[in-house]
């Protein structure tokens, strides 16, 4: 376990330059005896983090001023089956997703060790290929939505699976050969499980918002030409065809490969398929989105309340989402939290229960960098500046920044580009960019925190990627963090 000690050292204690003041990235060392794969995070209600770990099983402690010295021990040292998920009742109970099944383990006899594990509900099936994670949130009313992935043409399926096999759910690149594979869940207190909505890919987080809207990442590749942000709604379908071999209603009408009807039929396709509130642009904003986590600090983390963040698992990256609701329906931007400093993997958020600092998971899943272990972010009550929501108007974007902003540096058109694009969701992996357009900036307002950019030509069913000018800063000289926001537009403002 020599090499991981060392790994560990590479990540001192550091800031971010671009947060240079106002947030502060530490590593922590966990113990030696264990590979530090993060694939749940939680806290207990007197405090202590609790870590679940793809091949060691759940680690607790209460964190300590010094991120090499928790006092970690042990809540279950048996090897889970792939945990992605976590609800932490307490110190003697919590809640796991494992890739066969959703498992209570507790403590019943008060000695600090789990020694009783209970599956509370195991409706989807098991191939045995390495893709079919599950994450997990709790509804609020003591049962649990669960996202399931699909499986991966790079790993094999068993000749003996669980749950029924389905040949014609084994084709295409990502595919769902055994049952609810690509479908989110949702399972009662009681373990009764009823599907919500189908058509995911590797849907690897899950989220309720603040206003009760349930949402969840999924990865860009087959039939996603970039990675999204979806609000889950029962009944939708979210472009995935594999997980219809599932869906009765379907296949009662539809008799051929639910792939190959979509690929014969792609304008039917195109009507079917519930788009995306956040569409995250591969390549320079996010390769591998993971769980998302709302924040709802009440400004103890910094200016971004009620915001989600989201991790990337094959980024050097944190992103932040300003979501509003346009005709009816949620929409809206992502730009950089942090970008660099943070190390790749990043799979699981938490916020301490004081809200000043987020808690990140990491692993490394076989793409990207090898980054694994825990990573604390705090706000040092150092206000920065960047912007902190962005609205959509009808012929333009209304900006709110953290600070007022320097009008001086702001009025010159010609240091603002934005452009848009779409891109093609299709059974081929990913899609470029589409359809590129450079749109111009006709005017600027500026009034105190917000600038006013009118923008001729918005169109629905497009990225707006705006780059504000770089020499953009507050009043008192303090410069923008992060002047790349992309803004998917699903409805324009009538």
């Amino acid at each position: 376990m020599k090499p991981f000690t060392i790994a560990l050292s590479l990540f001192a204690i550091t800031a971010s330059p671009l947060f240079a003041g106002s947030y502060q990235i530490e590593a922590i060392e966990v113990p030696h005896y264990v590979m530090p794969e993060v694939g749940g995070l939680g806290f207990t209600p007197d405090g202590e983090l609790v870590v679940a770990l793809r091949r060691h099983g759940i680690l607790m402690a209460q964190p300590s001023a010094d991120p090499t010295a928790f006092p970690w021990r042990s809540f279950s040292t048996d090897s889970l089956h792939n945990p992605c998920g976590i609800q932490v009742i307490s110190k003697s109970e919590v809640i796991v997703s494992q890739m066969p099944e959703l498992t209570r383990i507790t403590d019943t006899d008060g000695d600090g060790i789990a020694d009783n594990y209970e599956n509370i509900a195991s409706p989807w099936g098991v191939s045995g290929n390495y893709h079919e994670t599950n994450a997990l949130v709790p509804d609020g009313q003591g049962g649990w939505y669960v996202a399931v992935g699909t499986a991966s043409h790079n790993g094999p399926t068993f000749t003996h699976t669980r749950g029924t096999f389905a040949p014609n759910g084994r084709t295409g690149r990502n595919y769902a050969a055994v049952p609810w594979k690509g479908w989110i869940l949702h399972v009662d207190s009681t373990g009764n499980s009823t599907p919500v909505a189908g058509g995911f890919r590797a849907p690897n987080g899950i989220v309720i918002d603040p206003q009760g809207h349930l949402l969840a990442t999924d990865n860009q590749g087959d039939w996603r030409g970039t990675s999204p942000l979806y609000h889950i709604e029962k009944g939708n379908f979210y472009g995935h065809p594999s997980s219809l071999v599932w869906d009765k209603e379907f296949t009662k009408n539809v008799s051929q490969d639910p792939l190959q009807y979509y690929i014969d039929d792609f304008e039917q396709y195109q009507k079917d398929r519930t788009r995306a509130v956040i569409e995250f642009p591969q390549g320079f904003m996010c390769n591998s989105p993971s769980e998302p986590l709302f924040d709802t600090t009440d400004g103890a983390f910094g200016p971004f309340t009620g915001q989600a963040f989201v991790g990337d698992i094959a980024g050097d990256r944190i992103l932040r989402c300003m979501i509003e609701e346009v005709d009816g329906v949620l929409q809206g931007a992502v730009v950089k939290f942090i970008d660099g400093g943070i190390g790749g993997g990043t799979n699981r958020l938490v916020f301490s229960p004081d809200g000043k600092t987020l808690y990140v998971g990491q692993t490394y899943r076989g793409w990207g960098n090898l980054a694994e272990g825990l990573k604390r972010v705090t706000y040092t009550d150092e206000l920065p500046f960047e912007v902190q929501n962005i609205e959509l108007e009808k012929d333009g974007f209304r900006l709110t920044f953290t600070k007022p902003i320097d009008s001086k540096k702001a009025y010159k058109l010609s240091n603002y580009n934005v452009k848009s694009y779409w891109y093609k969701s299709h059974h081929a992996y990913g899609s470029p960019q589409m359809d590129l357009q450079e749109l111009g900036v006709s005017k600027v307002e500026v009034d105190g925190k917000t600038l006013f950019m009118q923008i001729p030509n918005l169109q629905a069913d497009r990225i707006a990627e705006i780059n504000l000018p770089s020499a953009l800063a507050a009043t008192d000289g303090t410069p923008l963090g992060q002047g790349q926001i992309c803004y998917t537009i699903r409805k324009l403002k009538k």
